[in-house]
């Protein structure tokens, strides 16, 4: 986007912001004041929270790329950023899952977010190849530093196989308590992401230095005030934590109502639902971005090994601190390696011929629809 190009307006309709705020308002009602079936109401606070996703997710990443943009960084630095931004609403979601007692639902909502992601860019890449009549370039930026964060998510998951199948084998009891992650493994995934993020940050050759002619054109854009950037930081943040929070009193609406009907939902199935509305932000940011490839190759990518990565590190983390053993079930270990093996795979296409093609794209797409299914099935 060029300087002068910025928004300035939130670009709320007053016939939508009416809509939300009475839906929002009956919502409420019939929340805090009624005892509404509990299938009604967390259906209607997914939908709230799918506005929710949507667009304040649309201003957090708006304000994070003006931000970006008037520090003087790139637009494939901004991409990882913007993905980053995009993960909060599943962090929070995860966070609020682990405070009301459901930890092992949010770390499968957060791995089948990292799979959401995954068939994503398995559509991009079907996407991009026909529009670009049977091929598709790839960025040489993905190429020089995505893909080595790929092999290094393919590592780590392979890791976390191979420590908790030894574990199993000296000790089959402890199984049957779970499989886990060591915490100073999370803190080291949480701390090559944050290095991965500080090196893109800094590279002067894909962050440009602002002329004087820039640094003008920017100081005349309003859009590019700091007022601005922070009501959209701001504005979209908050919406991403209301989201969050809608998403997981909705979870631990549909995890209660299995529970005392009976019904054949069972934690992957809500997981499943959930992960898929967190992963929306991704979505919308990488269709958003239309033809731009290097933009949402960094974004999509990025979003991947940010959830494996970071996002995985920051719960177990969390869950250290409040004392809670950070233990997974082994369909969590399942999707972390099948997300670690598709990365790869990705990885040697790519450098096969620098190129990605729509078989290639329906064959991950395949693939992850395959991880689903393990999870729905077990």
């Amino acid at each position: 986007m060029k300087s002068g190009e910025h928004p300035t307006s939130l670009g709320l309709k007053l016939y939508e912001l009416l809509i939300v705020a009475f839906y929002a308002v009956i919502y409420v009602y019939l929340r805090f004041f009624t005892t509404t079936e509990p299938l009604i109401l967390s259906i209607m606070g997914f939908i709230l929270a799918l506005w929710a996703i949507l667009k304040p997710t649309e201003w957090a990443v708006e304000g994070l790329s003006m931000l970006a943009e008037k520090l003087g960084i790139g637009t494939y630095a901004a991409g990882n950023l913007g993905g980053l931004m995009a993960n909060l609403p599943e962090l929070i979601l995860a966070i609020l899952l682990i405070l009301k007692g459901e930890a092992e639902v949010a770390i499968l909502t957060v791995l089948v977010v990292a799979g959401a992601n995954t068939l994503l860019f398995g559509v991009i890449t079907v996407r991009s190849s026909i529009k670009a009549g049977g091929e598709v370039k790839v960025p040489v930026t993905t190429l020089r530093y995505e893909s080595e964060l790929m092999m290094v998510v393919f590592v780590t998951s392979m890791f976390l196989f191979v420590y908790n199948s030894a574990e199993v084998i000296l000790n089959p009891a402890k199984l049957d308590h779970g499989l886990r992650i060591p915490i100073l493994f999370s803190v080291g995934t949480v701390l090559i992401y944050l290095a991965f993020i500080t090196f893109i940050i800094k590279d002067k050759s894909i962050n440009p230095v602002h002329t004087e002619e820039d640094k003008e054109k920017i100081r005349n854009d309003p859009g590019m005030k700091w007022s601005n950037i922070i009501k959209f930081l701001i504005f979209g943040t908050v919406g991403i934590i209301l989201a969050g929070e809608l998403l997981a009193f909705g979870a631990e609406l549909l995890i209660e109502e299995a529970t005392h009907t009976g019904v054949g939902m069972g934690e992957p199935h809500i997981a499943l639902i959930v992960g898929f509305l967190g992963s929306l932000p991704e979505w919308a940011v990488a269709f958003k971005a239309g033809d731009d490839i290097e933009l949402v190759f960094g974004s999509v990518l990025s979003s991947i090994s940010a959830t494996l990565l970071f996002m995985i590190g920051l719960v177990s983390i969390f869950l250290t601190i409040i004392g809670t053993q950070f233990t997974l079930d082994p369909f969590a270990i399942v999707q972390m390696v099948l997300s670690g093996c598709i990365l790869l795979f990705v990885n040697l296409l790519m450098k096969d011929d620098l190129k990605l093609d729509a078989f290639e794209g329906i064959c991950i797409i395949i693939i992850q629809i395959i991880g689903f299914d393990v999870l729905i099935s077990v």
